[in-house]
């Protein structure tokens, strides 16, 4: 029998890169688009994927990347260009008959959002229904990953955010949506058209979320609230607008309003995501001075 061939973009980031993996191990055959070749899309190769060099904006790189492909992973960062990408990536799958899209989104999606990168979110959704691809919609909280953005801060005793420390959110790993993808990519006809919010296991305050740090990493951490302008400097981003101003109106769109956390990951994989705690021992090389 014929492999089913999916397409995964974004492979080398947090999600696409475990969905590479774990895909493969399952018996898929996995084509991955990445932008550049390197020691990760090697890595990819050794492991049986095809990979596919191109430009999510590019119309011809996006009919390569899907032609053949019947299943596919929408995977797209913060950026102001996302429904570009968004088009056209539906636009090609559309013309190769695809059969089925995972498409990541956001938490707090709604079609009232000020956030400029949350309304992009919420009409790349909108894209996807008015093309009749079958897509199911996940809409994870902060990942976990965002710890290791700001990890040289927490190797010198902080954890610097620009959010009151009592709000609170699941972070969740990109390892536990990626076992997500994997288990809704394979069955299209029960996950088609459905929309999920996904969450770690846990509701923590920031001041929470840096005790655990503490704990695990055997130091004292101190959670600083701090101006988005110092966040942004702090992951390295500080001259992008796009983040700044999204980081800005977040919590006037209840980024940590409900659902603050639910069951729906371990209730579609049937495996409990992972603790923070057990992604910061994990990660542990990262954030230890």
């Amino acid at each position: 029998m014929q492999k089913t061939t999916i397409l995964i973009t974004g492979a080398t980031g947090s999600t696409g890169s475990p969905t590479v993996e774990l895909l493969i191990k399952q018996g898929y055959s996995v084509r991955a688009l990445v932008r550049k070749e390197d020691k990760k899309s090697n890595f990819f190769r050794s492991l049986g994927a095809e990979i596919i060099v191109g430009n999510m904006h590019n119309m011809e790189d996006m009919r390569a990347a899907w032609k053949g492909a019947k299943r596919g992973y929408f995977c797209y960062p913060l950026a102001p260009d996302l429904l570009d990408a968004t088009v056209m990536f539906a636009q090609a799958a559309k013309e190769v008959g695809a059969e089925f899209v995972v498409n990541l989104s956001q938490k707090q999606v709604s079609p009232t959002v000020k956030s400029p990168a949350t309304i992009r979110h919420f009409l790349s959704e909108e894209v996807f229904k008015w093309s009749g691809l079958p897509t199911a919609h996940i809409r994870p909280t902060f990942f976990s990953e965002w710890f290791l953005y700001i990890a040289n801060s927490i190797k010198q005793g902080k954890l610097p955010m620009a959010f009151p420390e009592n709000v609170q959110h699941a972070p969740v790993a990109g390892e536990d949506l990626a076992r997500t993808i994997v288990a809704i990519m394979g069955e299209p006809e029960k996950h088609a058209g459905k929309v999920y919010q996904l969450f770690g296991p846990e509701l923590l305050s920031y001041s929470q979320i840096a005790e655990i740090f503490s704990g695990v990493l055997h130091k004292n951490i101190i959670y600083e609230e701090v101006s988005i302008q110092q966040m942004a400097d702090a992951i390295g981003i500080g001259g992008f607008e796009h983040f700044k101003d999204h980081v800005a109106k977040v919590i006037s769109d209840d980024l940590f309003a409900e659902p603050k956390i639910n069951d729906a990951i371990r209730t579609i994989t049937g495996k409990i995501p992972m603790t923070l705690s057990e992604y910061i021992d994990k990660n542990r090389s990262f954030f230890a001075a």
